[in-house]
C-alpha cells in the first residue's frame, strides 16, 4: 500500500493522547474529618510508583479510531502489480505536435524543429504508444494513436521518424489553440480500463510560438488535469519586418491614379519591435519601375505609395532588407477590366442636369478596374436586354408600360438588381408590380429646411462598403424634397437607411434570385444633394456589385482561401505560381488549391483571369509569446527544458493521483473510524453506568 499525501500519517501520533489520558491516576486530595472515626487509627492508601492501565478496550477503540482517521488522511492506495518506476518502462500516450506553419521557413527553424521532433521520438519507450500530429491553421495526423497500436514495438519508432522526415512547412497560417485541442482529443481517445492503472499523458509541442498564432480555440476549453503539455521551443528572437497591401479606398480621391493611368498601389511597410534594421527597399521583381527607399524604425510601419510598372498593375513587389524573407514578396493580380452595360429606363434627358439621367452618365466614369456604358431606354423604345452583355443594374424613374414591367420582374428573378427611384407623388405601379406588394399612394415630404439620413445599416452590402470611420460620415448629405412611403405596406422588405424623422429613405425587397431597391428620394439638385456628394459614387458602385455575378476580390486572398470559379462551358483550368496547370472537373464551382503564395490565373475559353494569393499577415508577427500566456489559458505545461527525472517524477505523481482518486480506500477508512467510535461510546457508557452500581453495591 503506497499513500499520496504520507505527511498525513504523523497525524497517528495522536493514539499517545487517549494513552496519557489512561496512565492518569487521580490520588486523593484533602481530608474531611468524621467525629465518629477520630479514634481510630489512620490507614492511608497505598500509591504505586508506577501508573497503569486501566480500561485498555476503550484504549484500543481510541487509539485505532485515530489510527484510521490518519490513514484515511493520507489517501491510501494499492498499486497492485502495477510499477511507475521509469526503469519498468510502463505505458504512457504521447503526442509529438509540430508547428509546419509558414512561420517555420524562417532560418533554420525548421531543422530544428525536426530535430527536437526526432529527438522526443527516439526517446520515448518501447511500451509508449506514439501520436505525431502537423499543424498549421488546420491539424493533420500524420500518425494516429489507433495506427501506432498496429504497429510492432520494435518498428513504430522508426515508422514515425520516417514519416516525420518526409514533411515540410506549408505556407498556411498557424492556430495553435485548435491544434492543442485536437492534441488534447488524441491523447484521450481511447478509454482506460478502470481495473488498470491509469496512463500518463503527454503532449510535446515543437513550435516557434509566434505571437500571430491564433489561440481563440483555447478561451472555454478546460484542460484535462491528467494531460501535461512539454514545449520545445524553436523560437527565433531576430526581428522580421513584413510587407501587406492595403485595401482600396471606397471612393476615388486625389493621385489616386498614377501618372500611366494605371492604380497607384498602398502598401504597409511593419517593423518588428525586436528588429534590428530599419532601412529597407522596395522593388519590383523583374526590374520594373524604380526602387523606392523606406525607413522604418522597430516597433513602427510606414504606408508607402508604390508606382505600378509599365504594363500593368500585375506582378510581385519585393521588400529588400529583411533577415527573413519568407513574407517579403507580395503577389498582386492585374484583373481584367469588365465591361458593363446599366440600362436607364426613363425619358430624362442625357444633358439635362436637373434630372437624374445626367449624373448616371457620369458617375460610372471613375471606376477603377470597369467599364461601364450607361444606355438609356427611352417611352418608346423596347427593353431589350442583349445575351452577351453584361447588365448588373437597371434605373427604373417612372411609370413603364406592362409589357417593360414583366422584363423588369424576370430581369429581377434572373439575378438583376432593379433601382427604382421615386420622383413624385402618386402609386409606384411597377414597383408594386414587380415585389408583389401594394404600396398605395406615395405623398411628397417637403423638410423645413432640410432633412438627414439619420440611420443607416452598414451591414447592408449597399453602405458596407462606407462602414470605415472615415467614410461613415452622411452628415453633408442632405435632401430637400423626399417621398413618404408607409412602412406598414411594405410586407418582407428591409429598411436599409431612414431619414431623420424615421422615414424609410432606402428599401429593398428580394424578387428570385435578384432584388428591387427603393430611393424614397432621387438625387437630382431639385431633391437634394447626394449626385455632389463624395458617397454618391460608392453608393452607385455597390449597387453594380449587388447585381452582378459573383466575383470575388482578386487582391485580398491568402493562402487557403478557396477560389469561386466562374461558370463557362468547354475545358477550364487554374496556372499555378509553379507554372503547373491543375485540371478542374465540369461540375467545380470552387479551386481549393491556393496551398502557396504567387500569382494564378483560370484559364478557359473565355480568356484567363489573374488572381493574387498572399500569406496571412498574422504569420509575420513572429515575436514570441510567453509560456506563461498558454498557462494562463489553462494548459498544464511541464516547463521549457524538461529534466528526465523531474518529468518520471510529475508522471509518477500523476499516476498515484488518478490510481486514488479511482480506489478511494480512504471512504472506507472514515467509514470503519466511525464505526468504532459508536462501539467505543456505546463502551464507554455501559462502564460509566457500571461503577455506580459496584459502589453502592460495596457500601450496603
Amino acid at each position: 500500500m503506497s499513500f499520496l499525501t504520507p505527511l498525513y500519517l504523523l497525524g497517528a501520533l495522536a493514539v499517545a493522547a487517549p494513552i496519557v489520558v489512561h496512565l492518569i491516576r487521580r490520588s486523593p486530595k484533602g481530608e474531611v474529618l468524621f467525629s465518629s472515626l477520630m479514634f481510630l487509627s489512620p490507614t492511608p492508601p497505598k500509591i504505586t510508583r508506577r501508573s497503569r492501565l486501566e480500561n485498555w478496550p476503550l484504549l484500543l477503540l481510541r487509539a485505532l479510531a485515530l489510527i484510521l482517521l490518519a490513514l484515511a488522511f493520507g489517501r491510501p492506495f494499492l498499486r497492485k502489480e502495477a510499477r511507475l518506476e521509469a526503469s519498468e518502462a510502463g505505458e504512457r500516450r504521447i503526442v509529438v505536435l509540430l508547428d509546419t506553419s509558414a512561420s517555420m521557413r524562417r532560418g533554420d527553424l525548421w531543422e530544428r524543429a525536426k530535430g527536437l521532433a526526432d529527438a522526443a521520438i527516439a526517446d520515448a519507450r518501447p511500451g509508449d504508444r506514439l501520436a505525431l500530429l502537423a499543424f498549421d491553421e488546420e491539424t493533420t495526423p500524420v500518425m494516429s494513436l489507433d495506427e501506432s497500436d498496429t504497429l510492432d514495438p520494435r518498428r513504430r519508432l522508426a515508422v514515425a521518424r520516417a514519416r516525420l522526415a518526409d514533411l515540410s512547412p506549408s505556407w498556411r497560417s498557424t492556430d495553435l489553440g485548435q491544434a492543442l485541442l485536437d492534441a488534447v482529443a488524441a491523447v484521450q481517445d481511447t478509454s482506460d480500463d478502470e481495473e488498470e492503472p491509469p496512463v500518463p499523458r503527454l503532449i510535446i509541442l515543437v513550435s516557434d510560438l509566434q505571437r500571430g498564432a491564433s489561440l481563440d480555440a483555447l478561451g472555454d476549453f478546460e484542460w484535462p488535469s491528467d494531460v501535461v503539455v512539454e514545449l520545445k521551443s524553436v523560437a527565433d528572437p531576430s526581428g522580421n519586418a513584413s510587407l501587406q497591401r492595403l485595401a482600396e479606398p471606397p471612393e476615388p480621391g486625389p493621385g489616386a491614379k498614377g501618372g500611366s493611368g494605371a492604380d497607384v498601389l498602398r502598401v504597409r511597410v511593419s517593423n518588428e519591435a525586436s528588429s534590428a534594421v530599419e532601412r529597407f527597399r522596395l522593388r519590383w521583381a523583374g526590374g520594373g519601375g524604380a526602387p523606392i527607399d523606406v525607413s522604418v524604425p522597430p516597433g513602427e510601419s510606414r504606408v508607402v505609395r508604390v508606382e505600378p510598372p509599365e504594363g500593368g498593375s500585375g506582378g510581385a513587389l519585393v521588400l529588400e532588407g529583411d533577415a527573413h524573407p519568407f513574407d517579403n514578396t507580395l503577389s498582386i493580380a492585374d484583373p481584367p477590366r469588365v465591361e458593363e452595360t446599366v440600362l436607364y429606363v426613363g425619358d430624362d434627358a442625357t444633358d439635362d442636369p436637373r434630372g437624374l439621367r445626367y449624373y448616371v452618365d457620369r458617375v460610372f466614369d471613375d471606376l477603377p478596374r470597369r467599364s461601364v456604358r450607361v444606355r438609356g431606354v427611352g417611352p418608346g423604345e423596347t427593353l431589350a436586354i442583349e445575351a452577351e452583355a453584361s447588365v448588373p443594374l437597371i434605373i427604373l424613374e417612372g411609370e413603364p408600360d406592362a409589357e417593360r414591367v414583366d422584363r423588369l420582374a424576370r430581369f429581377a428573378r434572373d439575378g438583376g438588381t432593379i433601382l427604382a427611384v421615386l420622383t413624385g407623388e402618386g402609386r409606384p405601379r411597377a414597383v408594386e408590380a414587380i415585389v408583389g406588394t401594394d404600396l398605395g399612394e406615395v405623398a411628397d415630404a417637403v423638410a423645413d429646411p432640410d432633412v438627414m439620413l439619420g440611420q443607416i445599416d452598414f451591414g447592408h452590402p449597399l453602405f458596407s462598403p462606407l462602414s470605415a470611420p472615415q467614410y461613415n460620415d452622411f452628415t453633408s448629405v442632405r435632401f430637400w424634397n423626399y417621398r413618404r412611403l408607409d412602412e406598414e405596406v411594405l410586407g418582407d422588405a428591409r429598411v436599409v437607411s431612414r431619414f431623420e424623422g424615421g422615414d424609410p429613405a432606402v428599401v429593398e425587397w428580394p424578387v428570385g434570385r435578384g432584388r428591387v431597391v427603393l430611393f424614397a428620394a432621387g438625387w437630382a439638385p431639385g431633391d437634394g444633394q447626394l449626385a455632389r456628394s463624395s458617397k454618391f459614387v460608392p453608393l452607385m458602385a455597390a449597387l453594380l456589385d449587388l447585381g452582378g455575378d459573383d466575383r470575388f476580390d482578386a487582391t485580398s486572398l491568402i493562402v487557403g482561401d478557396p477560389v469561386p470559379l466562374p461558370e463557362g462551358e468547354g475545358d477550364r483550368a487554374v496556372r499555378t505560381p509553379a507554372g503547373a496547370v491543375v485540371a478542374l472537373a465540369d461540375q467545380a464551382d470552387w479551386f481549393e488549391g491556393t496551398d502557396a503564395p504567387g500569382l494564378y490565373a483560370i484559364e478557359s475559353s473565355g480568356g484567363s483571369a489573374p488572381f493574387a494569393v498572399n500569406l496571412d499577415p498574422s504569420e509575420s508577427r513572429t515575436d514570441p509569446i510567453e509560456l506563461a500566456a498558454l498557462e494562463q489559458l489553462g494548459v498544464r505545461s511541464a516547463g521549457r527544458e524538461a529534466d528526465p527525472a523531474a518529468e518520471a517524477e510529475q508522471l509518477r505523481q500523476l499516476m498515484n493521483a488518478e490510481l486514488e482518486g479511482r480506489q478511494k480506500l480512504w471512504r472506507w477508512g472514515i467509514v470503519a473510524a466511525i464505526g468504532i467510535l459508536i462501539v467505543e461510546t456505546w463502551l464507554a457508557g455501559r462502564l460509566a453506568r457500571r461503577r455506580p452500581a459496584r459502589a453502592e453495591a460495596m457500601a450496603t
